[in-house]
C-alpha cells in the first residue's frame, strides 16, 4: 500500500515535517514518483516510524534510533537498552538530590524571618572551598578559571561563601579582611564525586553559633556581628576556628540592595 506524505502523517498521527526530520535520518525511505516528484511511502515506512519512535520514548538521541531501527542487532540493542537504563538510573539520582537540595532550600527561606539576628547553635559539616577574592575584589589568577568553571556545574549544590581567619575576629579593627568564593558541603562533594584539587580550602566540622544578618555594603564589619561576638561572651564560649558564612538571599532594585547572609562562628566551651 502506498501513502502520500500527508496520508501517511495523518495516519501515524506526527506531522509533516516529523515525517522529514525521519527522512533526513534515513529511518524512512519513501519512493518517488518520476512523473509528478511525489513521494510516496509503505508500510515498512510505517513500522520503521514506530519502531524508531518507540526507541526515541526510551530517551534515545535520533541518530540512536535511527542505528537502532536500521542496523542493530538483539545483543546490540540489549547493550544500548543496558546502557540507557544505567544512564537514567543516575539521573534519577541526580534529581532526588537537587529535590532534597530545594527542600532544604525552601526550608531555609521559611526560617529567615525567624533567624535574623538571632543566635543559635548549630553543627555546621565540613566544607571545602575556593579563594576567589581578596574582599570584594575578584584575584587575577589563571589557574582558578578551570576549577570555578567545573564547580559552577554543580549549582546548587557549591553556593558562594565567605570566609574570615579567626584572628580577624579577635583584632580590635571594624574592618575585617575576608575572602569570598565557591564552597561545597564535605557530604555534597562526596555524593557528587566531586574531588577537590590541590589549593582548595577544607575547614574541618565544628560546633558553631548561628545566625542571619542582613548587609546593605559592600564590607563584612565586626559592627554587624557585634550581637554574635556578645552572645559568645553571655554563654562562655570561646571562639574555635574561622568564621564561615554564606549568601542566602540578595534583593537588588534602583533604591535598595540587600543580602542574607549566613553567619558561621566556632565555638568552644
Amino acid at each position: 500500500m502506498k501513502y502520500t506524505i500527508r496520508e501517511f502523517a495523518e495516519l501515524l498521527g506526527v506531522t509533516v515535517d516529523t515525517l522529514r526530520l525521519y527522512e533526513k535520518h534515513g529511518i524512512i525511505n519513501p519512493t518517488k514518483d518520476k512523473r509528478n516528484s511525489y513521494r510516496y511511502f509503505n508500510d515498512f515506512d510505517a513500522r520503521n516510524m514506530l519502531m524508531s519512535r518507540w526507541y526515541r520514548s526510551l530517551e534515545f538521541s535520533m541518530q540512536e534510533a535511527a542505528s537502532l531501527t536500521g542496523r542493530a542487532d538483539p545483543n546490540t540493542i540489549i547493550e544500548k537498552v543496558q546502557d540507557r537504563k544505567k544512564q537514567l538510573e543516575e539521573e534519577i539520582k541526580q534529581k532526588n538530590m537537587l529535590l532534597q537540595k530545594m527542600s532544604e532550600i525552601t526550608l531555609e527561606y521559611e526560617e529567615i524571618n525567624h533567624r535574623l539576628e538571632k543566635c543559635s547553635l548549630k553543627e555546621l559539616p565540613g566544607v571545602y572551598r575556593i579563594k576567589q577574592t581578596e574582599k570584594n575584589s575578584l584575584r587575577k589568577d589563571s589557574s582558578l578559571t578551570e576549577i570555578v568553571e567545573e564547580w559552577m556545574k554543580y549549582l546548587p549544590f557549591t553556593f558562594f561563601s565567605f570566609h574570615i581567619d579567626r584572628q580577624e575576629v579577635l583584632n580590635k579593627n571594624n574592618c575585617f579582611d575576608y575572602n569570598w568564593g565557591l564552597a561545597v558541603f564535605e557530604e555534597d562533594a562526596r555524593r557528587l564525586q566531586l574531588k577537590p584539587d590541590e589549593g582548595v580550602e577544607y575547614l574541618p566540622p565544628a560546633n558553631c553559633v548561628s545566625s542571619l544578618i542582613i548587609s546593605s555594603s559592600d564590607y563584612i564589619t565586626k559592627e554587624s556581628i557585634f550581637f554574635m561576638l556578645e552572645y559568645i561572651k553571655e554563654k562562655g564560649y570561646e571562639i574555635g576556628g574561622d568564621i564561615f558564612g554564606k549568601i542566602v538571599l540578595t534583593e537588588t532594585s534602583h533604591t535598595l540592595r540587600r543580602t542574607y547572609i549566613e553567619v558561621n562562628i566556632p565555638v568552644e566551651n
